[in-house]
Parts: C-alpha cells; structure tokens; sequence
C-alpha cells in the first residue's frame, strides 16, 4: 500500500462569505506522480480562522490536540503548504512531525513554522535585498545550495533556478541552512536529525511536473514516507 501523506488544509472566505478548506491541485498532482495518497489536514478546533485575528483564537483543548494527533497518526508524512497565516494547530502538526521523526515537508509558511518551533519569538521581515522575491514568474532567480546537507546530496548541484511568491523571510534560524538567494536571503533549510524534515521558501509544487529539481525533492520526500510505513508498521 502507498504511503499516506497528509496536507494541511489552508482556509479561505469565498466570494459568498462561506469559509473553504482547499489544497492546491499542483501538490496533490505531485503527492500522486511520486508514488503517495494525498489526505487532508484538518483542525479540530472549531474556530472561524479567516475573520478572528489571531489573538483572538482561543488556544486548543488537551481534547482537540489529542484528537488532532490522532489524526496525524494516520499520516505516513506531512507537507505544510504556504498559507497567510499561521494557526497554532498548524504548529502542533509540526511538534508532533518532529517528535516522532513523521516525514515533514513545509513550502513559505511551513518552513517558517519550522524555523520558529525553536525560537518562539522569532520574527519574519519584509524583503529588502535587490531580487523581487514576490513575482508569478515560473522561474525567478536563482540559488545556492549549500554543500554538505541533505538538500545537496539530494539534488547534487551548486545552483537552481526556482519560483517566487513571498513578501517576507526568515533572518535566522537554529536549522541547517540548505539554500540561499544571491542577496543572502535563507531559501531552504532543514532538521539533519530527521529522516526528512526540510523546510523551502520556494514553491516546488508550483514548478512544472518536468522541473528536475522538483521531481527529486518530492520522490525523496515520498521514499522517506515509505521508510516511515515500514518503521510503523513493525512497532
């Protein structure tokens, strides 16, 4: 049997005010081409996440959050996707990813929520350096990979081409940097500990189904989940 991979849902206020849970079909494609079951991510708490701010979402129950892990047992890996926000069961998910080694994937957000698990009061900051960093260009800029990570042994390349689509970054991290942009802005980083915890700043879903890059990333990614099945199936 395949391995499941579950995707957090992001939600969204349509142009009826109803309020949708959606993936991109972009990374359910690339789920399915590389050998794994996409599932949904949802989060057992019953809030109206798009109009309250932040502040305002009450904090989770020991009920929600064990229902919430209950479900991402069922998970043989887990992609974050990007998102405008991020909700405090969305940082769970990563906890729980983290702490039973759960293949973890995170795309903007969800590389974001990786590099502040260990620093709480870590704080993104608006681009400022020459390349836009924000653009629907299939392939924005470039950057460099960083030589000894996993990233690297992955992709066996010094530089890439790769998307854009984010205002803001991370300054800092306490992860492995795997990939920067030529104006020194952290593209990639990643857990050395994990049997694959990486986090991009890029969108590889959103490159096309031949970018090599992208083909390599998500095939590694799905034999960690394998690897993973098989670790759980034997306890």
């Amino acid at each position: 049997m395949k391995p499941l991979i579950g995707i957090v849902e992001w939600p969204y206020q349509d142009k009826d005010g109803d309020i949708i849970y959606e993936i991109l079909q972009p990374i359910i494609e690339w789920v399915v081409r590389s050998g794994g079951v996409p599932i949904g991510l949802f989060p057992t708490q019953i809030e109206n996440y798009v109009e309250k701010r932040l502040r305002d979402i009450k904090k989770m129950s020991d009920i929600e959050l064990r229902e919430l892990r209950e479900n991402i047992s069922l998970c043989d890996a887990i992609i974050k996707p990007g998102a405008l926000k991020v909700y405090d069961h969305e940082r769970e998910i990563y906890k729980y990813a983290l702490q039973k080694d759960v293949p973890y994937l995170g795309i903007c957000a969800g590389m974001q929520i990786m590099a502040s698990n260990n620093c709480p009061n870590l704080k993104t900051v608006k681009n400022d350096g020459f390349i836009e960093h924000h653009s629907k260009n299939v392939y924005q800029h470039k950057v460099m990979i960083c030589k000894n990570t996993k990233l690297y042994s992955i992709l066996n390349k010094d530089i890439i081409e790769v998307n854009s689509r984010h205002n803001y970054h991370i300054p800092d991290t306490n992860l492995d940097v795997s990939a920067v942009s030529e104006d020194g802005i952290i593209e990639a980083i990643e857990n050395p500990k994990s049997l694959f915890n990486m986090g991009f700043q890029w969108h590889p879903e959103l490159l096309p189904k031949e970018d090599e890059n992208s083909q390599l990333i998500f095939g590694e990614f799905i034999e960690a989940a394998k690897v993973y099945k098989k670790r759980k199936s034997k306890k």
